[in-house]
């Protein structure tokens, strides 16, 4: 009996608390309503929060507002224009501070982080990026390296049916060592590869439950699926984190002010100067740099490899197009070297394909949410400080007002009538927009042209014999990925 009145008082005071904070704001947006204490959260069952969100928005409009759980509100958006005017904006540049997976690692790295501490950090991230490789001719080596390697693998598959989900994630993890490590890894280093494994298991594994035990972190401690899933990524977080340190470590023992090789070494040599000029409260520590690390792992190998396995999936229910990359590239790139940036003007219908797979794949398809740093207005709405802030790329990526066939995979999409490469002012945020936009973009762009490019020159794809893969079979979490699939790859 007694739980049953903790659990009615428990859903008065949520049910009293969910009125209060809507009356508290005048001119809220319109939004589902939600349940006491729980919000919306229920109301989005087994669906993927970006697909029930695109049915919401036919009854509420292109801006409406959710509650993942009673205290926490979100506004999510579908409209381009409003999306890009609202994350240019200095107050929607805030993060969830909440991150109860693992504690140490809230506000911190370059993701989670906001304010001077992020914006210090990511002026320093773009320019050391910049400085170490993004469009240098050296760093374009390293990728065609891991591309020729890569492409060595699979001949000597024989044709057999393979799963290349992992061997993508290794070969570019690598290109992001060769800028924070200043090294590659063998491909049978049973570290490196737990290392890019960590990372996918980390996306699958907090991407289902993340919303829900941020809005309850009690769950953390109650036996059942969210404590597992805190448990594996607290032990897999670890893991990465002593990975990093390691490293970081052996920079540290041979480090010289003289020069600087890699990310790790410039961050060391900006730390000791804040200290020699007497910077008492400098934002260059280890903890900071461990985390900015992971970080860049995170965010440019899953992104960059998962977009190529999507690229292998439309490609195969599109052979047609397939065959005409691989015809433009056979009238213009000698059969006897590989691709390289430098041919990316010869190769418009290719270049096209791979913006029409970064699309149709959508592969963040909420973005990374942002919070607001104070009171502002969107799309005529008042939202308050503290909101939560998702923008629907995934709708975006599908909207007949800025697609003519919007669900049918088509790099004319990207090609004016002489057959020239359009870049589309409206409806197309691959790697978002606004103050916040992902800072490796131009180091994605060389990769997939690189990878994709390359694979095609190289191989004709084949389904594995007696299946067939559909972009419609996925897995959704931070990114959307195919589900597991074996295809073959035939050389040409």
């Amino acid at each position: 009996m007694i739980e049953f009145v903790i659990g009615g008082i428990v859903l008065l005071l949520g049910l009293i608390y969910f009125r209060s904070e809507r009356r508290a704001v005048d001119n809220l947006p319109p939004g589902p309503p939600g349940l006491p204490v729980v919000g919306n959260l229920l109301q989005l069952g087994r669906t993927p929060p970006f697909k029930r969100f695109m049915e919401w928005r036919k009854t509420y409009g292109d801006t409406f507002l959710i509650h993942m759980g009673s205290r926490f509100p979100m506004v999510v958006m579908h409209d381009y224009d409003t999306i890009k005017k609202v994350l240019n904006d200095e107050v929607t540049t805030g993060r969830d501070q909440r991150f109860v997976f693992v504690k140490d690692f809230a506000g911190k790295g370059l993701i989670f982080t906001q304010g001077d501490l992020w914006k210090e950090q990511r002026r320093f991230a773009i320019s050391t990026l910049r400085d170490f490789g993004m469009g240098k001719t050296w760093l374009e080596d390293n990728i065609i390296a891991e591309v020729e390697d890569m492409c060595g693998m699979l001949r000597k598959l024989n044709r057999q049916p393979f799963d290349p989900k992992t061997l993508l994630s290794h070969s570019v993890s690598n290109v992001i060592c060769a800028l924070v490590f200043g090294k590659r890894f063998d491909h049978s280093d049973a570290k490196f590869g737990k290392l890019s494994t960590l990372f996918a298991e980390n996306i699958r594994v907090i991407g289902p439950v993340l919303a829900v035990v941020q809005a309850f972190p009690i769950l953390r401690f109650v036996p059942g699926p969210f404590r597992r899933a805190v448990k594996v990524a607290r032990r897999n977080f670890g893991d990465l984190y002593a990975f990093c340190k390691q490293l970081i470590n052996e920079h540290q023992s041979k480090f010289s002010s003289e020069s600087a090789d890699d990310y790790i070494d410039a961050y060391l040599k900006e730390a000791q100067e804040q200290k020699r000029k007497g910077i008492v409260d400098s934002t260059f520590s280890e903890q900071q740099l461990i985390i900015s690390v992971l970080n860049l792992f995170a965010a440019g190998t899953e992104t960059t490899s998962t977009t190529t396995l999507w690229a292998l999936v439309f490609l195969l229910e599109n052979p047609d197009v397939m065959h005409k990359m691989q015809k433009e590239i056979d009238d213009n790139i000698p059969h006897d070297r590989s691709i390289r940036m430098e041919d990316k003007g010869l190769l418009p219908y290719t270049e096209a394909a791979i913006l029409e797979i970064q699309r149709c794949a959508s592969l963040v398809p909420l973005g990374v949410f942002h919070q607001t740093l104070a009171d502002t207005v969107i799309d005529g709405y008042n939202v308050p400080k503290g909101t939560l802030l998702a923008a629907n790329l995934y709708s975006v990526h599908h909207d007949p007002r800025y697609w003519k066939n919007p669900t049918a995979f088509d790099p004319n999409h990207f090609l004016d009538a002489d057959g020239k490469v359009v870049h589309p002012a409206a409806g197309f945020a691959p790697f978002e927009v606004g103050k916040r936009s992902c800072l490796g973009e131009a180091l994605a762009k060389m990769e997939l042209h690189l990878f994709i490019a390359n694979i095609v020159k190289n191989f004709n794809l084949e389904n594995e014999p007696g299946k067939r893969v559909s972009h419609e079979n996925f897995v959704s979490s931070f990114v959307l990925g195919p589900s597991p699939c074996k295809l073959v790859f035939v050389p040409r």
